[in-house]
């Protein structure tokens, strides 16, 4: 399915279930996986954090993932080293 492909790139708009298939199709094949977070406002899972080789993020969707203000430089990185902890 990604076998050959530079990259990966996945939606929020797709269903949990099928990015899911495609990060372990990706991660199998040793392809890079790059997450937009915009789109359907719902949480990440830890799990495909975890699978994940790169991360969108806009402010607002930092924000909205993290629960954490992204008003300042030092909030924004806060809220990127939460995620990254997850």
């Amino acid at each position: 399915l990604v076998s050959g492909a530079g990259i990966v790139l996945l939606q929020r708009e797709v269903p949990e279930a099928v990015n899911m298939a495609i990060v372990k199709a990706a991660n199998a094949q040793g392809v890079p996986v790059l997450q937009d977070a915009g789109g359907e406002d719902r949480p990440i899972s830890d799990e495909l954090l975890s699978m994940i080789t790169y991360l969108s993020p806009n402010l607002t969707e930092l924000a909205r993932l993290t629960g954490l203000s992204t008003s300042t430089d030092d909030e924004v990185l806060e809220a990127a080293r939460s995620l990254l902890k997850r």
